[in-house]
């Protein structure tokens, strides 16, 4: 709810009462969701694609990546359909190349912890592996040709 990870704990006529993963209470007033879209995650057997973005330089290797991403998952036990595993260049900027990983499983509070865990072992292999492919400021052509942060 509005970037808090919570549950419903109570309906009231006028208020819900939400329990957050940190066991704080936010209280919202019934007309709040009548009156603004939101997702319910309450039905534990709905399938949930969990989406990963990384920003990496342009130098990095989306082969490697997508190798990476497929071998860790498939160990990952919060993983459905690990045939059903992808992962592609979704943007791309100046900054770098936005890669996007995508990964089925079973409901969305599993969902949730798959995806943070994904997330960093993913982090863990770019850190540890390739740090060369963090994004890095470049400058704009020089008369002598085009020069990188790390020059």
């Amino acid at each position: 709810f509005e970037g808090e990870w919570a549950y419903v704990e109570s309906i009231f006529y006028t208020y819900m009462r939400l329990r957050t993963w940190d066991e704080r209470r936010i209280i919202v007033p019934v007309r709040h969701f009548v009156s603004t879209p939101f997702e319910n995650w309450s039905v534990k057997d709905a399938r949930i694609m969990r989406t990963i973005r990384l920003i990496l330089d342009h130098s990095a290797d989306i082969d490697v990546m997508r190798e990476q991403f497929e071998a860790i998952a498939k160990e990952e036990e919060g993983v459905i359909e690990p045939d059903q595993l992808t992962c592609y260049v979704t943007a791309h900027s100046e900054k770098g190349q936005e890669i996007t990983f995508y990964a089925m499983t079973p409901d969305p509070s599993t969902g949730w912890v798959t995806e943070m865990r994904l997330r960093e072992q993913l982090l863990k292999f770019v850190r540890e592996e390739h740090p060369d492919w963090w994004p890095r400021e470049r400058f704009a052509d020089l008369p002598d040709g085009p020069v990188t942060a790390g020059d």
